[in-house]
């Protein structure tokens, strides 16, 4: 009788502690898409995902055309950058919708541009700020030209904080690949 109680309270330490893990650390994981298998692009793969994620459609990474990251629940920014000269709006998917899509588990983001730059980002980021994944500005798509088509952007005037190189660096224009580790 007492093995079988002694069973019972380890079993609900570990689930309330478990619960208390969540609680206390809700940002430490991205909650991954349940079921869901990623479909296939069909157009011109423009933002590629690899690294630790669950979710792929391409060998080892999850590739997105334009009309898949449309397809994504879109957010809003609407905020003064460094790169314009009044508030602009930025609309595309969070960040983190896509990285619940792919399943992505890990601490750091690694961000790639098309011209090479890279910048790591905390992945306490996503939850803490909500940058977007721009695909629009202003109602015009993003192209080559005006830093698109995927520009991470992040609400700068709703965090005063964000004001700074270093946050200025990781709104990444013309991202390519996202690498989760």
């Amino acid at each position: 009788m007492l093995l079988k109680e002694g069973i019972k309270l380890k079993k609900s330490c570990f689930t309330a502690c478990g619960l208390a893990f969540l609680l206390l650390f809700p940002n430490s994981v991205i909650s991954p898409a349940r079921a869901q298998t990623l479909p296939k692009p069909k157009g011109l793969v423009i933002l590629a995902v690899s690294g630790n994620i669950s979710q792929r459609n391409a060998g080892d990474s999850a590739e997105f055309d334009a009309e898949m990251l449309k397809a994504m629940p879109a957010s809003q920014i609407a905020t003064r950058t460094p790169w314009h000269a009044s508030v602009a709006r930025f609309s595309g998917p969070a960040l983190k919708t896509l990285l619940g899509a792919v399943g992505a588990q890990g601490k750091l983001l690694r961000m790639i541009a098309m011209d090479r730059y890279e910048v790591n980002i905390p992945i306490e980021d996503v939850a803490r700020f909500g940058p977007v994944l721009a695909l629009r500005m202003d109602d015009k798509e993003l192209k080559i030209r005006d830093r698109g088509p995927v520009l991470l952007i992040y609400p700068f005037d709703s965090y005063p904080q964000l004001n700074t190189e270093i946050y200025f660096g990781r709104s990444v224009w013309q991202l390519q690949q996202i690498i989760v580790e």
